[in-house]
């Protein structure tokens, strides 16, 4: 029987858990968090057991650790807690699954051999970033690229309805990736250029128009060129669905409140505060904004561009999340991530983000079939004239 830790049991983790269980009935769970009783209503659920941890001590991640097929971490931020947890994964010989979506951790992990060298050495997969966006979005940028003849560009646009209270962890992942200069790939390097720089208006599919999106920090630009050899260039932008949302973004971030240093008297950093106080209820209050008649939630947009029978082409997906009966696709993504390693689907020691190792048509298949929201496909071919 395969021994399986979750690591983490807020929103993300206690979906997985849930997720892996449905369809795995021959596994062993283990739910580690630090607030015990969280663990243990979350293994009572799904018929596992709990333990306490603290992720910021070696020993106890050591502890948690041992003995164990696959960890799923779900501990964020993962700027503090994805390397050491990986780091011990691997020394320990555990199967390894995160959803890391900070650029600078992406960096650190793929600019050296060091990891990639130690978990072949033990026997064990590591894959990061294995949630919707970096994680879907890199799977179906796989997808297309196997469907062109050659591919030279893909092109990530990310965007959501704007509510100030999207949890502690997302607010604090956002001002992460729109704060100071952020890495896209860009004729063949690697760049840094401004955070909204870029500004670019798509037309979505359905009712939702056109939207403009701009560069945002995300770890798609660092992954696929080495992943995926030949492109040129992988941009990601995003964008909250009212033009109102990205003004206060844009505001708390020329006021200094997105800063991460701790003020002297206070110990707290301004971006401590900020995220807690957007949702609070005196932020809900102060700065929710009218979503209008558009409809609620997320999309992603991945575009591939290239040739396909000596023809320029552009493979275009859209997933749409836009009712409330949809299942999260962070979740959903990383539970499947871990069931192909535990099926073994997915065999091969050494670290990966996703599109390295997962097969894109029957993943983006079996995701797509139970988030309950709408994958678009559009291939467009553009003649030369002249």
């Amino acid at each position: 029987m395969k021994k399986v830790v979750i690591m983490g049991c807020g929103n993300v983790g206690s979906d997985v858990a849930r997720f892996v269980a449905e369809e795995m009935s021959d596994i062993e769970i283990t739910i580690a968090d630090y607030n015990l009783e969280a663990a243990e209503r979350l293994a009572n659920e799904v018929g596992g057991k709990a333990v306490q941890f603290d992720a910021t001590v070696p020993e106890d991640v050591k502890r948690v650790l041992n003995g164990v097929d696959i960890v799923f971490n779900g501990v964020g931020p993962f700027h503090r807690f994805a390397i050491p947890i990986i780091e011990q994964a691997i020394a320990s010989g555990v199967n390894y699954v995160d959803i890391n979506d900070d650029f600078d951790v992406a960096i650190e992990l793929i600019s050296t051999e060091k990891f990639d060298k130690a978990a072949k050495e033990a026997g064990v997969t590591v894959i990061f970033g294995a949630g919707s966006t970096p994680g879907l979005t890199n799977i179906l940028g796989k997808w297309g690229v196997d469907q062109l003849d050659q591919a030279h560009s893909i092109n990530i646009a990310w965007g959501c309805s704007f509510v100030p209270n999207l949890s502690v962890a997302v607010v604090d992942h956002l001002f992460h990736c729109l704060i100071g200069d952020v890495p896209q790939f860009i004729d063949g390097q690697h760049q840094n250029v401004p955070a909204w720089s870029g500004e670019q208006r798509i037309q979505l599919q359905g009712s939702l128009g056109t939207k403009t999106f701009s560069f945002s920090g995300h770890a798609e630009p660092v992954t696929l060129p080495k992943y995926i050899p030949g492109l040129k260039n992988v941009e990601v932008r995003s964008t909250f669905f009212q033009e109102e949302g990205n003004d206060i973004y844009k505001q708390i971030i020329a006021l200094g409140l997105a800063g991460n240093e701790k003020l002297p008297k206070s110990g707290i950093s301004p971006r401590a505060f900020i995220t807690e106080f957007l949702n609070s209820e005196a932020g809900i209050e102060a700065l929710s904004v009218d979503l209008g008649s558009e409809p609620a939630g997320a999309i992603f947009r991945v575009e591939i561009e290239g040739e396909l029978e000596n023809s320029p082409t552009k493979i275009i997906y859209e997933v749409h999340l836009l009712s409330d009966t949809v299942n999260d696709p962070t979740s959903l993504c990383a539970a499947n991530v871990v069931i192909d390693v535990l099926t073994g689907k997915v065999t091969q020691p050494g670290l990966f983000s996703p599109e390295a190792v997962i097969e894109p048509e029957s993943f983006v298949t079996r995701v797509a079939s139970k988030l309950g929201g709408k994958l678009y496909k559009e291939i467009v071919k553009l003649d030369e004239l002249y």
